[in-house]
């Protein structure tokens, strides 16, 4: 994994969790106490540490994964790489282009990006708005990936349900806002 998806990382538990938490996760983890992935934004680093950085962070915080994963894709989609990445978000003006140009952008990273692998999809469409789509990838993220789709909800201002199939598959439907029935529910969730 290349070491940018780390610094990322860094950047998420300082802006949600204080320069005290990242300290706690860099010495947790044996790196030090002033480490940073600043420097090491192309290294490749290896998969499996990569995934225990993320399940340690959590724990050294006291979150759970998936509210590390959410912080980390709304940081990644919002303010990370728009900032880096820029030139990919060109023309995007929704979660549903994003998501659809997404296997392009990552075959353009995997052939320009040396020993990159990030994850593939393939685009199922079973309504104009309605995607079944399959996640290839052998690192079994597919929560971090449904984490991120909720990032670029944040960024375009819109709204995609969100159904995991499986540990490959995901339904998205994707809205340009909230529809009514989904407010009526929150909205009887709060009273009861």
């Amino acid at each position: 994994m290349k070491g940018t998806i780390h610094y990322c990382l860094e950047e998420t538990i300082i802006k949600y969790h204080g320069e005290d938490a990242w300290t706690q996760v860099t010495k947790g983890a044996g790196l030090g106490e002033d480490f940073s992935y600043g420097t090491k934004i192309r290294d490749d680093i290896d998969e499996v540490q990569s995934i225990e950085l993320f399940v340690l962070s959590a724990n050294i915080i006291g979150i759970e994964l998936s509210q590390l994963f959410d912080e980390f894709g709304e940081h990644w989609c919002v303010e990370y790489s728009p900032k880096v990445y820029g030139v990919f978000y060109r023309g995007m003006n929704s979660t549903k282009e994003a998501v659809t140009k997404l296997d392009r952008v990552h075959e353009t990273v995997t052939n320009h990006i040396p020993n990159a692998y990030p994850p593939r999809f393939v685009y199922n469409w079973k309504a104009d708005n309605v995607l079944e789509l399959f996640y290839k990838s052998d690192r079994n993220l597919i929560d971090l990936f449904i984490s991120l789709v909720k990032g670029l909800n944040k960024k375009f201002g819109d709204y995609t349900e969100i159904e995991k199939k499986s540990e490959h598959i995901v339904l998205l439907t994707f809205h340009q806002e909230v529809p009514e029935y989904l407010i009526e529910n929150q909205l009887q969730a709060q009273k009861a």
